[in-house]
This record gives structure tokens, C-alpha cells and sequence, in this order.
């Protein structure tokens, strides 16, 4: 009988330590799919840049010169001396809806670690404008990698 009281009591104290947890409701989140991801090149101060071998950064800028006349800069700075840094320098108006792309030029630099230029648009109406440039870097072994940078917007 001792025996059968003592089993009795182990079990009673197995079940007694065991803990009973209880798991939440996990909270529910909607992710949607943005039709336009242009917002994340606006004064966002949050970016995260990607881990580049070559390529440290791509500042773009750009000011009203005049009623008609913009002027638009940006400059791609490596980490190093590379083969060749080509830059496709573009002037955006926003139409409403997207960016568009109404400007261009394409300018390359070779054996250096940094490379900038300036252009100045004339002709351009009222409305709302940015800078896009876009950095192709090649390095002596061969590898390229490219990065975007964005201006701010300013109303003419």
C-alpha cells in the first residue's frame, strides 16, 4: 500500500511541475504591394545602401536657375581607384502619377575613384523636378556593380 501512495504521489508531483503555456494570438499585419516605390527616393532619411565592393555613394542634386532653367549635378564616390565609372545623369519631372524621365546624358571617367559633373537644362516648364543618376563602376579585375542615387524635388 506504502508503494502504491508513494507512485501516486510521483505522479501527482510530475504533473504538478509541469507549467502550462499559453501562446498569444499572433498579431495580423497586411503587406500590399506599392504600385509606385519612387517614394523611397524622397528626402528618405531612412535608406539602407547596399554593401558595395566599389561604389560608396552616388549624390545627385539639383537647383533652379531660372523660370525655365535647371541645373543638375551628381557626383559617384569609390572606395577605391577603379577602371571605369560611367554615369548616366538624368532630369525627371513628375507627371502626376511616376517620375519620367525628360533629360539625359551619359559621361565615363577611367583610372579614377571619384568622378562628378554638372548640366544645366534649359527649356523646362512649370512643374515639379529631380535628379537621377545612375553609377556603373568597373574595377581592374573585372567586376561591375551599379547604384542609383536620387535628388530631392523642387517646384519651378
Amino acid at each position: 500500500m506504502k508503494k502504491y501512495i508513494a507512485f501516486i504521489l510521483s505522479c501527482m508531483l510530475l504533473v504538478f511541475q509541469c507549467s502550462f503555456v499559453f501562446a498569444e494570438e499572433p498579431e495580423q499585419y497586411e503587406m500590399v504591394e506599392m504600385e509606385n516605390d519612387d517614394i523611397f527616393g524622397l528626402n528618405s532619411r531612412s535608406e539602407v545602401s547596399p554593401a558595395l565592393l566599389y561604389i560608396a555613394n552616388v549624390y545627385t542634386s539639383i537647383v533652379a536657375i531660372s523660370s525655365n532653367q535647371v541645373g543638375i549635378r551628381a557626383e559617384t564616390v569609390c572606395s577605391e581607384k577603379v577602371k571605369t565609372i560611367t554615369v548616366t545623369y538624368i532630369l525627371q519631372k513628375w507627371n502626376g502619377s511616376k517620375w519620367v524621365g525628360i533629360a539625359s546624358k551619359t559621361a565615363s571617367a577611367y583610372g579614377v575613384a571619384q568622378t562628378s559633373k554638372s548640366y544645366t537644362i534649359t527649356g523646362v516648364s512649370s512643374g515639379r523636378y529631380r535628379t537621377k543618376a545612375t553609377a556603373s563602376v568597373t574595377g581592374y579585375n573585372g567586376y561591375t556593380e551599379s547604384l542609383t542615387g536620387y535628388s530631392g524635388s523642387i517646384t519651378i
